[in-house]
């Protein structure tokens, strides 16, 4: 019976996880670059949705798929290699995560983003982010025993 939710979990996490990569690859390689006139800033906001609703999902289904394959004994987190490697790419999306919901309101991080003249690399960086999480997260459900 846990295998089913197991396996039904794992297909949810796959696709909305696949889903918030695509779409912010779509965003960084394409929308962006187009957009330097601000003709496609109408779309935006829906993008936005579709990548909060699809993180949310992800970031939610890793959590319980995690938590039904280790028998929810959550010290394992800390305690073994995959438990590592699934909180450093948990982390390294819930930094993604963060940025994505404080979309562009002026916070501490924009203000150091300004002063490093690191604008123009953020979105660069959280997607490198999200994709070592990724990477991390497929090579610990599928490397790591």
């Amino acid at each position: 019976m846990i295998s089913e939710y197991s396996i039904l979990i794992q297909g949810i996490h796959l696709v909305t996880s696949i889903l918030w990569w695509s779409v912010t690859l779509i965003v960084i390689t394409i929308i962006r670059p187009l957009n330097k006139g601000g003709n496609l800033s109408i779309i935006l906001p829906q993008i936005r949705r579709l990548v909060i609703f699809a993180s949310t999902i992800s970031i939610v289904s890793g959590f319980v798929l995690f938590g039904v394959n280790s028998n929810f004994r959550f010290e394992d987190l800390v305690y073994t290699t995959k438990g590592n490697v699934i909180l450093l790419s948990g982390s390294l999306s819930l930094i993604v995560y963060y940025h994505v919901l404080s979309g562009s309101k002026p916070n501490s991080m924009t203000k150091l983003h300004k002063v490093l003249k690191l604008d123009k690399f953020v979105p660069h960086i959280m997607f490198g982010y999200l994709t070592a999480a990724m990477v991390s997260m497929i090579l610990a459900s599928v490397i790591i025993l």
